[in-house]
């Protein structure tokens, strides 16, 4: 198989599975057809619902928010700079960064959630974690 066409075929599977991602993050964060807050909710103090979360409903839904706030954006930070041309992470996380800030907006603006920093900083961590992930795989990840 001549390399071009492979490197083709592995970009176009990447877009396929990080469009898919994508669409389905953004079913679980914003189209949720059941969930519609009476008010808009905005919290802008770190780690103090989490913390509230641990100490009053469990450990378990405390692990389930933070271990999914950065779990659901590790794949982004694989899958993005596999498609990008020069491979960063800075243009990754900055990526990931507006694709979570997009995500809180959209839910405070449309009553579907509660926006958080906690949310914010989770998924930056998931980002890099992705990214870094992919360094371990792929060495030069980095683009140099």
């Amino acid at each position: 198989m001549n390399v071009k066409i492979a490197l083709k075929t592995q970009k176009l599977i990447c877009l396929i599975v990080l469009s898919l991602y994508i669409l389905f993050l953004l079913h679980l964060t914003i189209f949720r057809f059941n969930v519609h807050y009476a008010q808009r909710q905005l919290n802008l103090k770190l780690f103090v619902s989490l913390i509230h979360v641990g100490q009053n409903i469990g450990i378990r839904e405390f692990l389930r928010q933070f271990l999914g706030n950065i779990g659901w954006f590790v794949p982004l930070g694989f899958l993005l700079p596999m498609l990008l041309k020069r491979k960063s992470l800075f243009i990754t996380m900055a990526i990931g960064l507006l694709f979570s800030f997009f995500i809180e907006t959209t839910q405070f603006v449309f009553y579907k959630g509660v926006a958080e920093l906690d949310d914010f900083v989770l998924n930056a961590l998931g980002t890099a974690i992705g990214y870094w992930l992919l360094a371990m795989i792929w060495p030069r990840a980095d683009g140099r």
